[in-house]
């Protein structure tokens, strides 16, 4: 039978094909610990960033992770809006939130909620640089 080869054939390049994809996909984040380190900061415009991780967990598309310090007087970016959420964790010094229309001051400790395409961004008003964490996530069928 000449059926054979071609079958075992397909088999083979249908498992290659599947293989090929598995290696493609971004490695799901485990478990783990990041400790707090400056080395990898790098200055920009506006002050400095440093990327924790951007990456899929077991339940999210993406997990994205990254420590802001914005020079007095500074903001990261002109207000914008995205589908993602996230949320901002002061760490030091004060920062005012544009928040479609609404703005407010928040202090050390704060924490800052971005809604889904909702206009926002900040700004350090004080006299010192403003530090924060800021935790992105999206959700599996929603558009990066």
């Amino acid at each position: 039978m000449k059926t054979r080869p071609l079958v075992m054939l397909i088999v083979a390049v249908a498992a290659a094909s599947s293989l090929v994809t598995l290696v493609a996909q971004k490695q799901v984040q485990k478990s783990t610990v990041y400790p707090w380190s400056t080395a990898d900061t790098k200055p920009n415009a506006w002050g400095a960033v440093r990327q924790v991780m951007r990456t899929p967990t077991p339940t999210l598309d993406e997990l994205e992770i990254h420590i802001s310090t914005l020079a007095p007087g500074k903001s990261p970016h002109a207000p914008h809006q995205h589908q993602h959420e996230e949320l901002l964790i002061l760490k030091e010094g004060t920062l005012e939130t544009f928040q479609s229309g609404t703005t407010r001051r928040v202090g050390p400790g704060g924490i800052i909620f971005q809604a889904s395409n909702e206009l926002h961004n900040v700004t350090n008003v004080g006299q010192a640089p403003a530090t924060y964490y800021v935790i992105g996530w999206t959700v599996p069928g929603v558009p990066k």
